[in-house]
């Protein structure tokens, strides 16, 4: 089964857990960013028990549904408690754009703790341009990836192969710009396989992306996947 051409930016409520048929357990790595905070709110506003694994948890206003853990992302067994009974890990972290390794440090002690508790799926948050999916970029973000961009998205690529590489159940989330606006008409979440063509720059305010990130974390469809998240007109196909 394959997602469909465009999602709603809301969490689809078509797939229930097993164990809880109106519910699933998200644990969110990174929950105080501006991807990660979208996703707590989307997951919880959908009926989703959450969890917002952070190293300041003063910085998570506390809400029906939410569990704060304190911790940090190099921490396996910190994660591994927060974790246990989790459907699905999200993991929203960045580093500096002149940190050629961020991703690379501290991507493995997550893995290690999502497997330490037995979680479900990790869906990580990369980025459009990384690896491969540059090739699919315009000329000119094309430029900008090899020259401003290198070494920020060779990281995300290490963590990128570093995933799937583990063994883990997962999903590959590769927004396009991400950008501090109103929610705007729902994104849209296509496999890679069936993009030819990134056209321009395209952006997607915050809201959207963190919704359609819930959503991919909450349906099985998108196991063991690469997705390009972006705006409506920001894609072409085959």
């Amino acid at each position: 089964m394959k997602p469909a051409a465009q999602r709603s930016s809301a969490v689809d409520h078509g797939h229930r857990d097993r164990k809880k048929e109106s519910q699933m357990k998200i644990v969110v790595v990174g929950a105080n960013g501006n991807v990660g905070s979208r996703v707590v709110g989307s997951a919880l506003a959908s009926g989703n028990e959450v969890v917002a694994y952070v190293r300041r948890p003063e910085t998570v206003s506390p809400r029906p549904g939410l569990t704060v853990a304190q911790g940090d992302a190099a921490d396996s067994a910190g994660l591994a408690a927060a974790a246990q009974g989790a459907d699905a890990v999200v993991v929203s972290i960045t580093g500096s754009m002149k940190d050629a390794t961020f991703m690379q440090r501290h991507l493995p002690a997550i893995l290690d703790g999502v497997r330490q508790a037995n979680a479900g799926r990790v869906v990580l948050v990369s980025v459009f341009g990384a690896g491969d999916t540059a090739q699919k970029a315009s000329g000119f973000a094309r430029l900008i990836y090899r020259t401003v961009l290198r070494k920020f998205l060779a990281d995300k690529a290490a963590a990128d192969h570093l995933l799937v590489d583990s063994g883990l159940g997962y999903t590959i989330v590769y927004p396009v710009n991400l950008k501090d606006a109103p929610e705007a008409s729902a994104a849209t979440v296509k496999p890679l396989d069936e993009v030819r063509e990134v056209p321009g720059l395209p952006t997607l305010p915050y809201p959207n992306a963190g919704a359609a990130i819930a959503t991919i974390a909450t349906d099985p469809a998108y196991a063991g996947q690469r997705v390009l998240l972006t705006s409506a007109k920001g894609w072409k196909s085959f």
